[in-house]
Formats: C-alpha cells, structure tokens, sequence
C-alpha cells in the first residue's frame, strides 16, 4: 500500500505542471481560480470556458488551470460534473462530486485525480473527454472542478453539525457533430387572483416555466405582459430567466402582480427569445369576481332604483280626496 501512494504521488506530479499565479480572468471565489489553460497561441481574448467540438465516438484533450490565489498551500480534488437547470429561477449549477454524473461529467477523466498547488502559484492539469459512440448531436454541458479537499467553513441544518466544501469550476461546452435544433417552451402559465374580500384593487400570484426543448443551450429572455379589463395596465414584479439553459432542463419563476381590479378580466402574455430566432409565447386568462363587492354592489344599485322610484312616485299628480257634506 504504502509503494502504491508513492507511486501514485509521482504520477501526478508529473501530470501536471505548475506556473506562477495569474490574474483570475474567469470563474472563481476569490481564494482560487479555475480557468481554461491558455492557448499556446493565444488571441487578444482569454478563453473564459472551453467550447469545444467533436464527433461521437471521438476524444478531446484539454488542460484546465487551477490558481491559488491565496498565500498558503491548498489541496483540491478534480473531478467531471455534469451542468444542469435549478427548477426554482433556473440557475446553471454543477452536480456534486457524490451525485451520480451521467452526462458530459462522466466522459471527463483528470489527469489528476487530487493535487495541492502552493500559495500565490498556478497548476495546469489535463483532462481527456471520452465521446461515447452514443452521444447525441448537439451540447452537452458541464465543468472541470476544483473542489477544496477539506473542508473550511461549518453550519447548523435540522440541528447537526455540516462541513462545507467549497468548489469552483471551468466551464464546459462540448457540441457534438449533428443536427442542431434549438427550441424554447412555455409549457405552463398561471396567474391565481382568487376572489377578493373587498371591491379594492388586489395582487396576483403569477408562476410560469420555461423549458429548453432543442438541443443546444440557450441564453432565453422573457417579456411578461399582463392587462386587465379595458386594456388597464397591471405591474408585475419578480425574478425573470436570466441564466444558460442547457438542453432538455426547465426553470419555474414566480412573479407578482399589482393593480387588479376587483372585478377584471386579466390576460397574461409570456413571450421567451434566443439567439437565432429562437421564440415560444403562451396566453392565459383568469377572471375576477368579489362576491362581497357583488354584494355591496346589488345593495347600491336596488338602493338607487328605490330612491328613483321613490321619486317618481311623489312626483305624480294624484286627486284629492272628498269631504263628504255634513
């Protein structure tokens, strides 16, 4: 056992290679960096991800730059990670080290499996993308990352104790050779008003999701519209897609809205773009009634209609009674 960690040790030192510390250009936390290995013949703009393409089938080789920005030696762990779509907001996000990687994370191998880089030092460590011969044309999307080897900070959750681990990773976009089609959806809009206490305007609780239905990631861009009875306008406030969508992942964005009429018709409009053209809209509708404005409204208007009639009434000539003779 004890050859084997030797061994183990040199092979990783001589996987990789270890420069002065740059200037973080791209992803990182303010301790360290991880950033795509400069090109040996590198243009005016620094590679801030790697986009990268290839063929089912094929094998890609990269490096990945690791920086510790701070002064003292840190370890880290290198691992593959698969991107994905939060459903809350729809947040890019990595999968963990001990979630299981079924896309571009478990085509990815490191060179080096762990590695400590000294203080104010950088360390290039390559990594190999294996294109399984099944691959589906199109992006697949994940990350290199660089994951603090022990933990650095603790909190409280449901009582006990938790160690995290903080991560930061490059970017991955790998385009396999194929057709491309991208594609957005609106697959569900709903505005819930309910039925208001009082003939007073109120608020609407609006959800709506969109999905990535193509095969490529897109970069969507929502227009919320909402109006009510006679065209009248209602705000709406809340958050909006603002994040890369990977293909096939879908994100839910709940908003509020203000100035409904007690009695309305409110339409609701969601209009999502792309780059290239891409576009999905859908519409719906809700009406709303205030049972106790009803109430108060038939009162006001029997109330009105008695009082004319009332009217009317006194304004009519009618004949004076007779007084019979004594």
């Amino acid at each position: 056992m004890r050859i084997t960690r030797i061994a183990a040790a040199a092979l990783a030192l001589a996987a990789l290679t270890v420069v002065p510390a740059t200037p973080a250009l791209a992803t990182g936390n303010g301790e360290w960096a991880v950033t795509p290995t400069p090109a040996k013949n590198a243009g005016p703009t620094p590679r801030l991800y790697f986009f990268l393409d290839a063929a089912a089938g094929q094998t890609v080789k990269e490096s990945v730059r690791v920086t510790n920005l701070g002064r003292d030696p840190k370890a880290f762990e290198i691992y593959g990670a698969d991107a994905y779509n939060t459903v809350k907001d729809g947040g890019f996000a990595l999968r963990t080290k001990d979630r299981q990687q079924t896309g571009l994370g478990a085509w990815v191998t490191s060179g080096v499996g762990k590695v400590t880089i000294p203080g104010g030092a950088s360390a290039d460590i390559p990594f190999t993308i294996t294109v399984p011969q099944s691959a589906t044309p199109g992006d697949h999307v994940g990350g290199v990352v660089a994951l603090e080897a022990e933990a650095s900070a603790v909190t409280r959750a449901g009582g006990a104790t938790v160690k995290i681990q903080r991560a930061v990773a490059a970017r991955v976009y790998l385009r396999v050779a194929g057709t491309i089609v991208p594609g957005l959806g609106v697959p569900s809009l709903r505005m819930d008003i309910g039925s208001p206490l009082l003939p007073v305007p109120v608020k609407g609780d609006l959800e709506y999701a969109v999905t990535n239905v193509g095969n490529v990631h897109l970069m969507p861009q929502a227009t919320v519209r909402v109006t009510g009875l006679f065209g009248h306008p209602v705000k709406v406030s809340g958050p909006a897609p603002s994040s890369d969508m990977v293909p096939g992942s879908e994100g839910r964005f709940a908003m509020t809205a203000e100035g409904i009429w007690p009695f309305d018709i409110v339409t609701t409009s969601v209009v999502v773009r792309a780059d290239g053209g891409v576009y999905a809209r859908r519409t719906d509708r809700a009406f709303v009634y205030s049972y106790s404005g009803a109430v108060i409204l038939a009162v006001l208007i029997g109330s009105l209609v008695w009082a004319a009639r009332r009217r009317i009434r006194s304004r009519e000539v009618r004949p004076r009674g007779l007084v019979a003779g004594q």
